[in-house]
C-alpha cells in the first residue's frame, strides 16, 4: 500500500518554485551537454559496427539518462506498476499507447525498462542534445497532416517491428491541458491491425503537476517535486482478440486507459483525504 502523498513545499507561482525550475533546467542542460549526449555519441559509433538496427545499448543509455531526472529526485515519488505484463510477452515487439499530460511524460516512460522506439513529431528531433539523441536512437519522426510524412512513418515503424523493436505512441497527438483524456488518433491502431502486433495500453498520472506547460505558460515550469508520479502497464490487447476496425481498437484501448486513470486519481484523492 502506498503512503500518503508527498506535499510539495514548492507552490506554483512562488519565487522558490521559479528558483527550483531554473536549477532543474540548468541541471538537465549541463548533464545532457557534459554526460548524456557525449556518451550517446560514443555508443552510436559502436552501433555503426554492431547492432545497427535495434541499437539496444543506445536505448539502455537513453533510459538511464532520461529516467533519472524523476527517479533520483528527492522531492518526488515514482511508481511503475505492471512491468511483469511486459515480461510475459517474452520480448515480443508491441505497440505501447499512453495518455499524455506533460512534456515530462517522456522521462517517466523510460521507467518501463524495455526496448522501444518513440514515434514523435519531427520538430522534436531538432531540440539540441535531446532531439539529436532521438536521431541517434533511430526514433520515428512524423509531420502532422503531411500525407507523405505519415506514409514514411508507417514504413519506418514496420521496419522497427520487423526487427523486434517495440513502438510508443501518444495517440492523443498532443498534451492534455486540463488532464482529461482527449480523443485518440487511429495511426497506432491501424498499424497494429496491419502488422498483427499486440497493443499494450499504459496509464500515467501526476506529471502535469510536476512540469507545467500549456496552462498559461509557454516554457515548462518545474514545480519542484513533492508529487506522486504513476506509470501503470495495463493488460495487453492481443491480435487474436482485435476487432475489425481501427476505431473499435482505439475505443477499446482508450476505455481501458480512461477507466484506470480515473481509479488512480480517485485513489490518490482518497489517500490524501485520509492523511489530512
Amino acid at each position: 500500500t502506498r503512503g500518503a502523498p508527498l506535499e510539495s513545499i514548492f507552490k506554483p507561482g512562488s519565487v522558490l518554485t521559479a528558483a527550483v525550475s531554473i536549477l532543474f533546467w540548468t541541471y538537465v542542460t549541463l548533464h545532457s551537454l557534459l554526460i548524456g549526449f557525449p556518451v550517446a555519441l560514443l555508443i552510436r559509433i559502436y552501433h555503426v559496427f554492431f547492432d545497427g538496427s535495434k541499437r539496444v545499448l543506445q536505448h539502455k543509455w537513453t533510459t538511464i539518462w532520461a529516467y533519472h531526472y524523476h527517479h533520483w529526485c528527492p522531492f518526488q515519488r515514482t511508481s511503475v506498476i505492471g512491468k511483469e505484463k511486459i515480461a510475459k510477452l517474452n520480448g515480443r515487439a508491441v505497440i505501447f499507447v499512453c495518455n499524455h499530460q506533460s512534456t515530462t511524460d517522456i522521462m517517466l516512460m523510460y521507467g518501463i525498462e524495455t526496448h522501444f522506439k518513440w514515434v514523435s513529431k519531427k520538430s522534436n528531433f531538432y531540440i539540441p542534445l535531446i532531439g539529436w539523441n532521438m536521431a541517434l536512437n533511430d526514433y520515428v519522426p512524423v509531420e502532422r497532416g503531411q500525407k507523405e510524412s505519415i506514409e514514411r512513418m508507417f514504413d519506418h515503424c514496420k521496419r522497427h517491428l520487423d526487427a523486434g523493436s517495440s513502438l510508443v505512441f501518444f495517440p492523443e497527438g498532443s498534451r492534455s491541458v486540463d488532464g482529461t483524456l482527449k480523443p485518440f488518433k487511429h495511426g497506432a491502431f491501424s498499424l497494429a491491425l496491419e502488422t498483427k502486433v499486440p497493443i499494450v495500453p499504459l496509464v500515467l498520472d501526476g506529471t502535469s503537476d510536476c512540469l507545467t506547460t500549456g496552462k498559461g505558460t509557454t516554457v515548462g515550469v518545474y514545480n519542484g517535486g513533492g508529487w506522486d508520479l504513476t506509470l501503470e502497464v495495463l493488460d495487453p490487447i492481443l491480435p487474436e482478440s482485435f476487432p475489425e476496425t481501427a476505431q473499435e481498437l482505439s475505443d477499446r484501448a482508450r476505455d481501458a486507459i480512461s477507466a484506470q486513470l480515473q481509479r488512480i486519481q480517485l485513489r490518490r484523492s482518497d489517500v490524501k483525504a485520509k492523511s489530512q
